[in-house]
């Protein structure tokens, strides 16, 4: 393992919620030093700091695994700041961590490293709770310690600046989308929080909002699909839609959880094995010699292909169970209230969702994990397999090469019929406008979703050119994040 890797995922196996930490995204092998270092604290502290090191004591060796409660909004640091308590912000933007006490300012610390955006590896905005701490963290495989280690989600710590077993710090460009401080900052961070203490990680990716805008006069076409929505991201205005809020299943629409619960659940440059034959064309079962793929060339034929022996080869690494937890688990967290997975692959007729629900996961996906848009709009590449033999992959959807298309996932079952979930770039007035479309209970997926694309596009556009747009602004249902 290359220095800097430790930081890069978090992984469980088996049925156990029981995790093995590896470092900032948790990994294999774990060993924890329960005592507070020799950190002069502020005034402030010392009456928190008799509570932070019982919390510490009677952490369990291994890190909790639950998702903690979990909201994304669209909010200002002053709204999301409660009058009374203990609480924490994470400004992504400005580069800070500011404690909190009853609505006001104790301290602040600089952020030195945060995930960097767009990758992999970038720092989920939202609201979270302290889920467990550790004044020193151990990872034995890597031989890397990491000082005053506080999860507050997932894959997902704040922690003072990691060094290797002979006192060397890693790298400063190294992050795998934990938030850095100095290890003197973050013992005092320590000392301050508890379990269950509020952070809020603030992002204005995820804060922007656009105006409304107004549609002139154009006919909304007709579609087969049984519910559909048409919804700007970046306002959160519905601009067509029916049966939005109904539940029914999905297919393989699923594989957008899959991808991202894969990512913050596994080590990203981790290598799983797969049976050759689930990767060739036509599929061969037969053939089960083993060809070790990274999980991030692994998301290429699960999103191209729409691959489901690949989803079921993720989940079942992870630990099945476990794995379809946390796609329950991060649904709810992104207010996905009538969304249930019971599958990685989306086969199951027991995966359902809503169009408003799966509105927030692409509005997640577009601010703060493009990289997995990025591939299911990728037409076709080549993976290599640890032993040098080469798999190709060819995009099925449809919009592939449309330059528009910021991505997009479909599916398809008898009783999904066609789905899709995509998300469209719309030039306006001078400005982009990004915009998602679903369809579900679809006869065509493509037909339903091209008519109601170019539908927004005219429709937009002919409200910009109208003589009075400005005043004449319809008040649309807005989808609550």
């Amino acid at each position: 393992m290359a220095r800097g890797d430790f930081e890069h995922s978090f992984e469980r196996r088996g049925l156990s919620f029981g995790a093995l930490v590896f470092a900032c995204i948790l990994g294999a092998g774990v060993a924890g030093y329960y005592v507070l270092g020799s950190v002069a604290l502020p005034a402030w502290a010392t009456s928190a700091t008799r509570s932070a090191q019982s919390g510490i004591q009677g952490a369990a060796a291994a890190f909790s695994t639950t998702t903690s409660e979990r909201v994304i909004e669209v909010l200002t640091i002053p709204q999301a700041v409660p009058e009374s308590g203990k609480f924490i912000v994470a400004d992504l933007t400005a580069m800070q961590v500011a404690l909190y006490l009853d609505g006001r300012i104790v301290t602040t610390y600089p952020i030195l490293t945060k995930g960097r955006p767009g990758s992999p590896y970038e720092t989920p905005s939202g609201f979270y709770s302290v889920l467990s701490k550790e004044a020193d963290h151990f990872n034995r495989g890597a031989g890397v310690h990491l000082p005053y280690a506080m999860q507050f989600y997932g894959n997902y710590f704040i922690h003072g600046w990691p060094y290797y077993a002979d006192g060397s710090p890693v790298d400063p460009t190294y992050s795998g989308g934990c938030i850095r401080l100095a290890t003197d900052d973050a013992a005092q961070l320590l000392a301050f929080a508890s379990i269950g203490t509020g952070l809020f990680v603030y992002d204005t990716k995820q804060a922007t909002r656009a105006s409304s805008i107004a549609l002139g006069p154009v006919a909304a076409p007709a579609v087969s699909a049984g519910s559909y929505l048409v919804a700007d991201l970046d306002s959160r205005d519905v601009y067509a839609e029916r049966d939005a809020q109904m539940p029914v299943p999905i297919a393989s629409v699923t594989k957008l959880m899959t991808a991202l619960v894969a990512n913050e659940t596994i080590m990203f440059d981790r290598e799983i094995p797969v049976p050759a034959g689930i990767l060739e064309h036509p599929a061969d079962p037969g053939n089960t010699a083993a060809r070790r793929f990274s999980v991030g060339e692994l998301l290429y034929p699960l999103l191209m292909e729409s691959n489901n022996a690949v989803a079921d080869r993720l989940a079942a690494y992870y630990g099945t169970s476990g794995f379809i937890g946390w796609m329950n688990s991060t649904a709810g967290s992104l207010g996905m209230s009538r969304t249930r997975f019971a599958d990685a692959s989306g086969i199951s007729p027991g995966n359902v969702s809503t169009p408003d629900d799966l509105y927030r996961l692409a509005v997640y996906l577009t601010n703060k994990k493009p990289f997995i848009w990025k591939i299911t709009r990728t037409p076709r590449t080549t993976l290599q397999a640890a032993d040098g033999s080469t798999y190709a992959f060819a995009n099925f959807n449809e919009f592939a090469n449309l330059e528009t298309f910021v991505g997009g996932k479909v599916g398809q079952t008898v009783p999904a019929k066609d789905t899709m979930v995509s998300v469209f770039s719309v030039p306006l007035d001078g400005q982009v406008r990004r915009v998602a479309i679903v369809v579900l209970q679809s006869e065509d997926y493509a037909a339903d979703t091209g008519k109601l694309k170019d539908w927004f596009a005219a429709a937009s556009a002919a409200g910009t050119q109208a003589a009075c747009a400005a005043c004449a602004v319809p008040q649309y249902r807005k989808i609550p994040l």
